[in-house]
């Protein structure tokens, strides 16, 4: 539990009485509370980069329908194929709606921020691994599109989320699995080498998300 959860919020008898139980003897300086103040400026500043993670899930999920509508239209895989990948990405989206509805949208909240958080990283990492699989099954194995399909929506992931564990949970995946569809086409070497430089740059659009998400929840920490 926060420690903000123990604040009287919404009673203004129980927050008067509070102030004056806890009013200090004449000369004395509360060092206990002093003391509190830098741990509660912390956690009120994680609280708020969680609700605003959790605010941004339903924007992500457009974006990743707008997507996946893009890649099925640009690949040429048997229709089976691009049903069952289909199928997968809007069980996430899905997954995902029911966790902003139960996290941050239902009043009273049937999660905390917290789990909340947990339960929609875990979904991205699967979103992450689904999209990874539609480089077996809906893309062509080329090096110019096989980069767009994994790097496109890590960037967006990061944008919309400004979350830097979110990021790596779908971009990691993403970019591993497009790189091993690459390695397993048939080709030659240099389509191979296009493969471990979609890999390469995949994972260094992944960090360099996570560091941007760490410097902007950094700011905003410092704001609030």
């Amino acid at each position: 539990m926060a420690r903000t959860d123990f604040l009287p919020t919404g009673d203004p008898v129980r927050l008067a009485k509070t102030f004056r139980d806890s009013e200090p003897v004449l000369g004395a300086v509360p060092h206990a509370a002093l003391a509190l103040l830098p741990a509660l400026h912390r956690e009120a500043g994680r609280d708020l980069h969680l609700w605003r993670f959790l605010a941004a899930s339903p924007q992500f999920c457009l974006a990743l329908m707008l997507e996946g509508a893009v890649a099925l239209g640009a690949g040429h895989g048997a229709l089976d194929a691009g049903f069952v990948w289909a199928a997968a990405i809007l069980v996430g989206i899905a997954a995902v709606t029911g966790n902003h509805i139960r996290g941050f949208a239902s009043s009273p909240r049937q999660m905390t921020l917290n789990d909340a958080a947990r339960e929609l990283r875990l979904l991205l990492l699967y979103l992450g691994i689904a999209w990874g699989f539609g480089a077996f099954l809906v893309m062509p194995q080329q090096p110019a599109l096989a980069f767009l399909f994994a790097a496109v929506p890590s960037l967006i992931t990061a944008l919309i989320l400004k979350d830097e564990k979110s990021a790596i949970a779908f971009g990691a995946p993403t970019a591993l699995l497009t790189a091993t569809a690459m390695l397993l086409s048939r080709g030659a070497w240099s389509e191979q080498a296009w493969a471990g430089a979609i890999l390469l740059a995949g994972l260094g659009i992944a960090t360099l998300s996570m560091l941007q998400c760490a410097n902007i929840r950094r700011r905003i920490q410092g704001l609030h």
